[in-house]
């Protein structure tokens, strides 16, 4: 006999193709129903979607409920957590998963507690590190629907695991977290069909099935509902109301009737899994890479730096930066596939995120650089916030008198610089006419670069002095010989194509860079070929190329202009009506590793996609991409590209791939890495890499698409035009290429976090009072710094720098790191601290795992594949 085990249960979508406002006004009186139903006994379990932040706008509004909630939680009634949002899984970085479940744990805790589950019901597919993240927070259990094929294991229980040993029970609920909505609604006939199906593919008699949907309101005839079906089918199925935290009590006991499965989860086969979501809305996911690399490599390491040296650390403003930023990690939210007014609200979200987030860092910059004893005008201060000493060329604007500047270090001696460019600005009060302007009130901004090392986690100060006369930069115009090179690379440009030679290879690759634009006739969920379509390859053909070349950066600038088709009819009938004007940068810095590539765009099409293609020698069946925490190897044909159709899969398996910050293919010459601020998508198609710039279309769902047959996504039953979803206007995207002989993955994403964050930096001037918005305003220096503690250097590691965090108790520094190899381990790696500190092992939560004791070495053991450590010392 079967049985059942019913969860009452919603599943709250923040937004969609409502807003959070609306959701809100639902959900306000949706809590208050479910704390009635619960007290009054009508039910005796619910679930809150594992998420808080539903609970944290509920209570902002009507604090009094706290208390009631909290005895709920306490009776095991009410099961909420541990998740802040309900996150994807594809785009986001580890560490804001990381963050997200912090917040979501930290904030259950004054509500009488977290369900300890990995609960993520919706989200479009499954992160092959998920294990490990849910072990790291002492998390054993997880549940989620989409993503699993059937030829993986037909049970829908199992053992997940990761390749560092990790796993978790796991529960893959069958035909979604709404099936049990027919056990309340369904005709007799239709709930002995459900019964039956949801009983399938059990490896046990213990069967779950949740209640609840979308929005869904409380079911409070549960309990008659329940007693009729068993009435009805009590020979065959006994049903009752359940709890996750009891069903994997009861699953526990039944370890040797389960099987172990390991990767990510990514199939159509039985569910939509929108595998093209990744380039919706390019802009947004853009803005979300830019405040999670500040977050994570510039403001809370810099706001550790300026706790050290006596300014406060802000633990409830940093949280408050955060939480915006994870109400936009919401699946459908990151995701892009929303209406354009609940696309303007996440906008706005990032727009505040952004801003706090910068703002803070210019304050503390500030309010560091002015406190230093001695600092004296023109003083130019620089920031590490990373834990490597940074060698590369910074490139920094300063505000002088002069024209003419030189700089110097703290020994007096002259640093080597290249001016890039010279602007001579007014400071005088502002007239209709510039010829009333005073000349004596102008000044010059200088943008100039030059290489000065800077100890990690720490600062340098270099010295601005003006000089008579005029700087001089190299600059040619259009000359015959169009290339830049450094140490490594030199890129040539001729007839509207780039060659690119690789030094140390001896080796050139002719052609290797150019553009993919073709039709997109499908929607804010999937990329769906035109109907009609016309692919074109798109070359550089232009003659308006300006090359600047210099000691520490060389640049090639090309603009010119690609006629397109406007719309899809025009693509239907090949009509070429629009001209998208472009400005495509390569920039080489001295001894970098990387291709800095820029694009500009106005984009005047619709219902279009736009690729970059990195044409490569690399002989391969497989690409790798980042993952959360580790790497991941996929195949570049699916081997169900041909039958999917006729297997009756929900879309076609495309290889269209996710990256978080990277792909790469290699063999054994060579490997070709591309890196990005925020574009997400990729493809291998023979021996090239297509990076999904963008793509624009028109609708929120629509139906019968080439790769998703059948219903429109989203809403069904009407179309919902998103025409700021076509992303019409300008646009920026940055990309960097590396080419090396071997793949490196740590050296990679050592690579990625210098290029994804700038190091802050502040000039002692009074000249121009805007180069920040809020250093116009007076700010009084700290009456003592304290000396800037010596910390830590990773230089050498092998390892990769994830986080540097504040415990919560303010008593211990974290470092995370992680070894992204998914086969070799990682051995004697050590830590080398400047003073003996008490040093312990925590888990992702910040929870004691092991006592080192005091030590100055701290050894670090073996990284098993994919392992995650974090290791805490005492302040």
């Amino acid at each position: 006999m079967k049985k059942i085990h019913v969860v009452a249960h919603t599943h709250w979508d923040r937004e969609w193709y409502f807003s959070d406002n609306e959701a809100f006004i639902q959900f306000s009186y949706h809590m208050d129903e479910v704390i009635y139903a619960l007290e009054k006994n009508e039910l005796d379990y619910y679930y809150l979607d594992g998420q808080l932040s539903i609970i944290d706008d509920y209570l902002k509004v009507y604090p009094e409920k706290e208390t009631k909630i909290k005895e709920l939680v306490e009776a095991n009634k009410l099961f909420i957590g541990p998740w802040y949002t309900q996150m994807d899984e594809f785009v986001v970085a580890g560490e804001s998963v990381v963050k997200n479940l912090q917040i979501g744990i930290d904030m259950s805790k004054r509500l009488g507690g977290h369900t300890s589950l990995g609960y993520l019901p919706d989200s479009f597919g499954q992160g092959k590190d998920m294990p490990k993240i849910y072990n790291g927070f002492g998390i054993t259990d997880a549940v989620f629907w989409r993503g699993m094929p059937n030829e993986v294991t037909k049970s829908r229980e199992f053992y997940w695991a990761a390749e560092d040993g990790s796993k978790v029970l796991t529960i893959n609920i069958r035909n979604g977290y709404y099936a049990g909505v027919a056990l309340v609604e369904g005709e007799l006939y239709q709930k002995k069909a459900m019964l039956e199906l949801v009983s399938e593919d059990s490896a046990t008699e213990i069967v779950t099935l949740p209640v609840g949907g979308d929005q869904r309101a409380v079911d409070r005839d549960l309990k008659a509902i329940i007693q009729d079906v068993n009435e009805q089918f009590g020979t065959e199925y006994k049903i009752e109301e359940s709890n996750y935290p009891h069903i994997f009590n009861l699953l526990r006991e039944k370890t040797n009737e389960l099987p172990t499965v390991q990767g990510e989860f990514m199939s159509g086969s039985v569910s939509k899994i929108h595998r093209s979501i990744y380039s919706s809305r390019y802009d947004l996911k853009k803005l979300n890479d830019t405040i999670e690399n500040r977050l994570i490599f510039q403001l809370e390491p810099l706001m550790l730096m300026a706790d050290d040296l006596g300014i406060p650390f802000k633990r409830e403003l940093l949280d408050y930066i955060w939480k915006l930023l994870l109400k936009n990690h919401a699946h459908d939210s990151i995701g892009g596939c929303n209406t354009d007014k609940t696309n303007e609200m996440i906008l706005a979200r990032y727009k505040e995120a952004d801003q706090l987030s910068y703002s803070t860092i210019d304050y503390l910059v500030r309010k560091i650089s002015e406190s230093i004893q001695g600092i004296k005008e023109n003083d130019l201060i620089l920031f590490n916030t990373l834990p490597y000493t940074r060698t590369d060329p910074y490139v920094v604007e300063v505000s002088t008198k002069h024209e003419k500047i030189r700089l110097f270090d703290e020994m007096n001696n002259e640093v080597d610089s290249q001016i890039l460019s010279t602007e001579k600005v007014y400071a005088g009060e502002v007239r209709r006419s510039e010829s009333d302007y005073d000349e004596a009130k102008y000044y010059y901004i200088h943008k100039v670069s030059f290489r000065k090392e800077t100890r990690p986690l720490g600062y340098t100060i270099v010295t601005v002095k003006e000089q008579t006369g005029s700087n001089s930069s190299v600059i040619a115009l259009n000359v015959e010989d169009k290339h830049i090179e450094n140490e490594l690379y030199k890129i040539s440009f001729s007839k509207g194509k780039f060659s690119i030679l690789v030094k140390n290879q001896g080796k050139t690759y002719e052609n290797c860079l150019y553009m993919e634009e073709s039709g997109d006739e499908g929607d804010t969920y999937d990329y769906s070929p035109a109907y009609h379509d016309k692919v074109y390859q798109l070359n550089f053909d232009t003659t308006d190329i300006t090359v600047q070349t210099g000691a520490f950066l060389s640049t090639m600038t090309l603009n010119g202009q690609w006629s397109l088709p406007k719309d899809l009819h025009a693509r239907k009938v090949g009509e070429l009506n629009v001209q998208i004007d472009y400005t495509f940068t390569l920039s080489l810095s001295k001894d970098s590793k990387r291709i800095d590539m820029n694009v500009k765009l106005n984009n005047q099409a619709m219902d279009h996609r736009m690729r970059l293609v990195v044409k490569t020698p690399v002989k391969t069946q497989v690409s790798y991409a980042d993952t959360l925490f580790g790497i991941v190897e996929r195949n570049n044909q699916d081997p169900h590209i041909h039958d999917w159709k006729k297997l009756g899969w929900k879309e076609e398996p495309t290889e269209i791939y996710p990256m978080i910050h990277y792909s790469t293919i290699h063999d054994d010459t060579s490997s070709w890495s591309i890196m990005s601020k925020g574009i997400k998508e990729y493809q291998v198609i023979d021996s090239s890499l297509y990076i999904t710039l963008f793509r624009g279309v028109g609708f929120l769902g629509r139906p019968e698409l080439l790769r998703r047959p059948g219903d429109a996504s989203g809403n069904q039953y009407r179309y919902i035009p998103t025409p700021n979803s076509q992303l019409l206007g300008n646009l920026e995207m940055s990309l960097s290429l590396i080419i090396t002989d071997d793949f490196d993955p740590a050296m990679i994403q050592k690579e990625y976090q210098i290029y994804s964050v700038t190091s802050p930096y502040y000039q002692v001037q009074t000249l121009n009072r805007f180069t920040n918005p809020i250093q116009y305003f007076q700010s009084n220096k700290v009456d003592q710094l304290n000396s800037l503690k010596e910390f830590i250097d990773l230089n050498n590691s092998k390892l990769v720098f994830s986080a540097l965090e504040l415990s919560r108790d303010g008593q211990w520094v974290n470092i995370r790191l992680y070894n992204p190899s998914l086969t070799e381990a990682v051995t004697n790696e050590k830590i080398t601290l400047a003073t003996e500190s008490t040093v312990r092992f925590v888990d992702l939560n910040g929870d004691l795992l092991e006592s080192l004791g005091k030590l100055k070495e701290v050894s670090l053991g073996t990284f098993k594949p994919g392992e995650i450590k974090t290791v805490s010392i005492e302040r």
